[in-house]
C-alpha cells in the first residue's frame, strides 16, 4: 500500500506541476490495483488450499510481483534513477533528449518530483512481500 501511495502522489503531483492530465489517469488506476493485489492477498490467505485461495496466489504473482516488478523497472529506475544518474553525470542533452522525449519527460527541475519518483523504489519492497506470500502458500493437492 505504501508503494501505490508513493506513486499515486507522485503521478498527481507530477500531473499539477507539469499539465499533464495523463499522470491523474495513471494515479487513478493505482489505487485500484493496490485493492485487486490486496483481495487477492485477502483470497490467498482466507481459503488456502481451495480454488479460490489458489487464484488469489496466482493474482499475487502476476499482480504483486511481476506487474509490479515491471512498473517499478520502468516507473522508478528508468523514469527517474537512470534519468537523474545520467543528468547529475554530465549526460550530453541530446543523449538525454533520446531516452527521456518531451512531454513524457521532463529533465529534472523538480526536487519533489524526483525525489518522490525514486522513492517509488518501494514498489520492489511490495513486489518481495508479494512474493514472500506467494512461495510461502502452496497449494494443496
Amino acid at each position: 500500500m505504501v508503494a501505490g501511495l508513493i506513486s499515486s502522489g507522485h503521478h498527481v503531483y507530477g500531473a499539477v506541476q507539469y499539465e499533464t492530465p495523463w499522470r491523474l489517469v495513471v494515479s487513478l488506476w493505482i489505487p485500484a490495483f493496490v485493492l485487486l493485489v490486496l483481495s487477492a492477498l485477502y483470497l490467498l490467505w482466507k481459503y488456502e488450499g481451495r480454488t479460490a485461495g489458489n487464484i488469489g496466489r496466482w493474482l499475487v504473482l502476476f499482480g504483486g510481483v511481476i506487474f509490479q516488478t515491471g512498473f517499478t523497472i520502468f516507473e522508478c529506475v528508468y523514469s527517474h534513477l537512470l534519468k537523474n544518474v545520467l543528468f547529475f553525470g554530465g549526460a550530453s542533452q541530446e543523449f538525454l533528449e533520446q531516452l527521456f522525449p518531451v512531454p513524457t519527460y521532463h529533465l529534472p527541475d523538480n526536487l519533489l518530483f524526483e525525489l518522490t519518483g525514486v522513492a517509488q523504489l518501494a514498489g520492489f519492497w511490495a513486489a518481495w512481500c508479494a512474493w514472500c506470500a506467494f512461495a510461502q502458500h502452496s497449494p494443496h493437492e
